[in-house]
């Protein structure tokens, strides 16, 4: 049985003046995905973001969000959204924990105490609830922010750029609680993001846009594992291995080398092959894998792109 389809995009397109911001886009979020919403600056998907939450009209098309139209329901499915766009705000003179109190009234609830506490610790900030928040960092902000779209339980959460500015170890939280928001919580995310490595890492889905338009949709792992990868093969002796491709064609495939280990660029159905040429020749071959970035395949399907809208 497939997952229930809490967002449906159906010929949405938004146009300022001449310009089509989105153009004829289709989307599908599937109950429980973690989905990557990706695309260069300017492909659209801020605008998008904001059909789905009404703060804009599209032109043509139509938006449903847990099985309704969301102009016709607009209220109720909003209650059950959380979401930040852009960053988030906040009342600097408050303290974070007066901030989501005030939040969770907006929202037409009263958190409790220790609701308040439950989600100023998941997010990474206990110690700091009573603190006023002018006095938070840039990255503590955005995990307020995250704790303020939870803060009325939604089943859905929207979050565009949420790692913008965090160091690294700000943006293996946010991965993680992301993660957590999955699996513990059950909740539905749509991640619109430009780190790319973080939304191969925590996505179970993914659509790429450019121009206003989807270029691909799918499931993570289908569309990062069919051709043009990154094969990485362990090896006895990479110089000696090395010698041994020279005069073959594999040498026009080998990327990188480190110590233990080859990188070539071939697709899937090359692997056994490659291996194959390997043992018949007595090289050790220790491990064989293989991964395709999503940036590499985000770069050449949105270069492919602009070069046929170009010509």
């Amino acid at each position: 049985m497939s997952a229930e389809s809490i967002i449906r995009l159906q010929h949405l397109s938004k146009h300022f003046g001449n310009f089509e911001a989105v153009n004829d886009l289709n989307l599908e979020v599937k109950s429980g995905d973690v989905f990557g919403f990706l695309g260069p600056n300017g492909a659209g998907k801020s605008t998008t973001i904001r059909m789905m939450l009404s703060l804009i009209k599209p032109t043509a098309g139509n938006i449903f969000i847990f099985g309704k139209n969301l102009f016709e329901s607009r209220s109720k499915i909003l209650k059950r959204i959380g979401c930040i766009v852009e960053k988030p705000d906040f009342y600097l003179y408050l303290s974070a924990e007066k901030n989501l109190e005030l939040f969770g009234k907006l929202s037409g609830i009263i958190p409790s105490k220790n609701k308040i506490a439950e989600l100023i610790e998941l997010v990474g900030l206990k110690g700091r609830a009573k603190d006023k928040v002018k006095t938070y960092s840039h990255g503590m902000k955005q995990r307020l922010g995250l704790a303020q779209t939870l803060i009325h339980d939604p089943e859905l959460i929207i979050v565009d750029e949420p790692t913008t500015g965090l160091d690294p170890q700000g943006i293996i939280d946010v991965r993680q609680l992301i993660l957590r928001l999955k699996n513990d919580f059950r909740k539905t995310v749509l991640l619109s993001s430009h780190q790319l490595n973080e939304v191969e890492q925590i996505a179970t889905r993914m659509a790429i846009i450019n121009k206003g338009k989807t270029i691909v949709q799918g499931e993570v792992s289908e569309l990062l594992s069919t051709s043009d990868l990154i094969v990485s093969v362990e090896v006895g002796n990479v110089e000696g291995t090395k010698q041994l491709i020279q005069n073959s064609s594999w040498i026009s495939k080998l990327k990188l080398t480190d110590n233990s280990h080859m990188d070539f660029n071939i697709s899937k159905e090359e692997i056994s092959a490659l291996t194959k040429f390997l043992v018949e020749r007595d090289v050790r071959v220790f491990s064989v894998h293989y991964k395709r970035t999503l940036e590499d395949y985000f770069l050449k399907l949105t270069n492919q792109q602009n070069l046929l809208t170009n010509r």
